[in-house]
């Protein structure tokens, strides 16, 4: 698996970012989907706090 990675990221690194990047964007999304009208004892404690931080963003 890593050697294909590895010929992947050389041979087409825009593939390559597009990739990993879809990846990232994939878990974010989930996280979102996971907070989106969640009552606040229903989430996990790292999820909590990253919804606290994403608040406090919001608010500056």
């Amino acid at each position: 698996m890593w050697a294909v990675l590895e010929q992947v990221a050389s041979g087409a690194p825009e593939i390559f970012l597009y990739v990993v990047g879809l990846f990232v964007v994939m878990i974010l999304t989930s996280l979102v989907i996971s907070l989106h009208k969640a009552e606040a004892t229903e989430r996990p404690e790292i999820i909590r706090a990253l919804a606290d931080l994403m608040a406090f963003w919001r608010k500056r």
